[in-house]
């Protein structure tokens, strides 16, 4: 490998990271390229040279955070694994990845920013990024909930148990400000992992008791 390609390497590599730690803490609209760059030690040049523009550095910049979040907190394999323990692992990937203040949890910081201020890179999120594990909830809460269940049925629980853990990764802001006036302690997340799963498990039993009475 030359130094020329080393270097172009690394290069693009220190934007990835500047980009996703910039659009977490500012957004998209906000962020700004020269201010990337900056961080990253790099020229607008660079950045156009490797992403084209913005936009495109925004959608590799996702992916690379997605990257990282994966490879500190992993969705472990299921094989084997009651369905019900399936679930405890997938709250738990995302929960750990919310409370990560490290570059594990840059993607779901991005994310938050992302709905707040939603950009043509929404989809592609959803359709691309993370389309692998959102088919995991889906297979999950199928099986929980059983064949009669109906496609709203499923649907409507996967949002509500998205909610129960994507609620810790929007109000963020005001986690920081209840503990910077001591109002509490920060949360510790392996309780928020056991009390999302109780909650999740107390809607889907529900749930199966309501579809058992409709037959």
């Amino acid at each position: 490998m030359s130094q020329l390609v080393k270097k172009n390497g690394e290069t693009r590599v220190r934007l990835l990271q500047a980009a996703a730690e910039c659009f977490a803490l500012h957004g998209y609209k906000r962020a700004t390229l020269a201010q990337i760059c900056q961080e990253a030690g790099a020229n607008q040049a660079a950045a156009n040279y490797h992403f084209r523009d913005k936009a495109g550095l925004y959608r590799e910049a996702l992916c690379h955070a997605y990257g990282q979040a994966q490879e500190k907190h992993p969705l472990p394999d299921m094989g084997g694994l009651a369905t019900e323990d399936q679930l405890r692992q997938y709250l738990a990937m995302h929960c750990r990845r919310i409370f990560d203040e490290g570059v594990g949890g840059l993607f779901p910081r991005m994310f938050a920013k992302e709905i707040a201020e939603p950009t043509d890179a929404l989809e592609f999120i959803f359709d691309e990024v993370v389309s692998d594990e959102r088919s995991v909830l889906i297979r999950i809460v199928r099986e929980l909930l059983g064949e009669q269940a109906t496609d709203e049925d499923c649907g409507l629980c996967r949002l509500s148990i998205i909610a129960l853990f994507q609620f810790f990764n929007f109000n963020r802001a005001i986690r920081q400000m209840a503990t910077r006036r001591r109002a509490h302690k920060p949360f510790d997340v392996e309780m928020v992992i056991e009390h999302t799963l109780r909650f999740a498990l107390a809607g889907i039993h529900e749930k199966q008791k309501e579809i058992q009475e409709r037959e």
